[in-house]
């Protein structure tokens, strides 16, 4: 097992979690973003959190026994909030963001709902050394990075992180995706298809409403008639 899940991306992904959540924390209570001095002390605060005890291992350890492998979305993800917690500025170009969300989702729901499919087809399976799950990874990384989309990037690095072994897992899947960023995709996913539903039902209601009043006008066309004309004229 490789040294480094345990000296440098576990403990860079949960001190970053670690380190969002606090300036989130601040900024609520504060009503603004945290001040620079804040965010330093926040910063170390959640590197100290990592060494408190939980038992008989700290924090950090107990975290990595069940959850061991952070992907590199994931933590591209994590590292993004905190560059935009800590600067105010937006590493994310929306279609970045969306390409990673789409390929993480669709990752997670071949490997994590594969058993609902009465194991068919191992997908898991394809994620090691020299297999078919490394070429798809190259394949849809060449293909951003040749669109200009810098989740072509975050993909890279995952390749590059499991040539390296910086993971526990040797399989390549586990480099691109994980429980967690998984959810997080789906829900943002689900969420934004949501609220286009709402729009547009919105939009359609917003229609139909403005219809109404030109529906009840009197549009008989009425001939220039003087108003002291006969009644049967």
């Amino acid at each position: 097992m490789s040294i480094l899940p345990t000296t440098l991306l576990h403990p860079l992904a949960l001190a970053g979690a670690l380190w969002v959540l606090l300036l989130w924390i601040a900024g609520k209570g504060l009503g603004r973003p945290a001040p620079r001095r804040w965010q330093a002390g926040l910063g170390a605060l959640a590197i100290a959190l990592l060494f408190v005890p939980v038992g008989p291992v700290s924090l950090g350890r107990w975290v990595e026994s069940f959850y061991p492998n952070p992907s590199l979305p994931g933590i591209a993800f994590v590292l993004a909030l905190l560059w935009r917690s800590l600067l105010q500025r937006d590493l994310r170009r929306p279609a970045d963001l969306r390409a990673l969300l789409a390929f993480t989702a669709v990752a997670g729901s071949l490997l994590y709902l594969n058993p609902l499919w009465g194991r068919a087809v191992d997908f898991y399976y394809f994620g090691w050394r020299s297999g078919p799950a490394i070429w798809t990874i190259t394949a849809v990384a060449l293909f951003l990075l040749a669109v200009g989309n810098r989740a072509g990037l975050v993909l890279t690095a995952a390749l590059g992180a499991f040539a390296l072994s910086a993971l526990e897992s040797d399989n390549a899947w586990d480099y691109v995706v994980d429980p967690a960023i998984w959810l997080v995709s789906l829900g943002t996913l689900g969420f934004r298809a949501l609220a286009a539903v709402r729009g547009r039902w919105a939009e359609r209601s917003a229609r139909a409403a403005a219809l109404v009043p030109g529906a009840e006008r009197d549009t008989t066309p009425v001939g220039s008639v003087p108003r002291s004309a006969p009644a049967d004229l």
